[in-house]
């Protein structure tokens, strides 16, 4: 089953971004710590808020995190948290996505609704989209990477030559193929 979400920019993706930056103090920083952020600034901001890093072998292969919604928490593999510690960038997003879920389906309340008929959904109504995007704004601020290559990207904002290319071609507008 596919699920639908409330419509949501990226424009708006990339202030909330922002406000999270700000409210973190990493407002003009290229490199975001998002795994001292998920420690000590989600708590203050969302005070029902908790993290659980869960045993590999508990954890289902395939999923690297979620976000429980009615328990308030975010759930990470283990070797996934130790990977964003040791600054690994495909590690480092999945943790700034699932900040991304938690703050948009959790903190900010965007309800989402069953799609029985599981028909195409725009990419702005889909939630993993809006996790993917708000993770990769958190991550690789608009604001902060124009002109700089996809390896510069990569470098200073800790995240993997793939993000580092995506972020590349939204910052200058560049059509993407899917």
């Amino acid at each position: 089953m596919v699920v639908i979400a409330e419509p949501t920019q990226r424009i708006k993706l990339r202030a909330l971004a922002k406000i999270l930056r700000e409210h973190s103090g990493y407002k003009d920083e290229l490199y975001f710590p998002i795994v001292p952020f998920i420690e000590h600034k989600m708590p203050h901001l969302f005070p029902d808020f908790h993290l659980e890093i869960i045993p590999e072998p508990d954890f289902p292969s395939d999923i690297h995190g979620y976000t429980a919604i009615e328990e308030r928490a975010i759930m990470i593999r283990e070797d996934i948290y130790h990977g964003a510690i040791e600054g690994r960038g495909r590690d480092r997003m999945t943790l700034a996505h699932e900040v991304g879920h938690y703050t948009l389906l959790v903190a900010k309340g965007i309800k989402f609704y069953r799609n029985f008929e599981e028909t195409q959904v725009e990419a702005f109504r889909d939630p993993e989209w809006q996790a993917k995007a708000l993770a990769g704004e958190l991550l690789c601020p608009y604001h902060l990477i124009k002109g700089m290559t996809p390896s510069k990207i990569a470098s200073a904002c800790g995240v993997s030559d793939i993000a580092a290319q995506y972020h590349f071609k939204v910052r200058n507008n560049i059509k993407r193929r899917f």
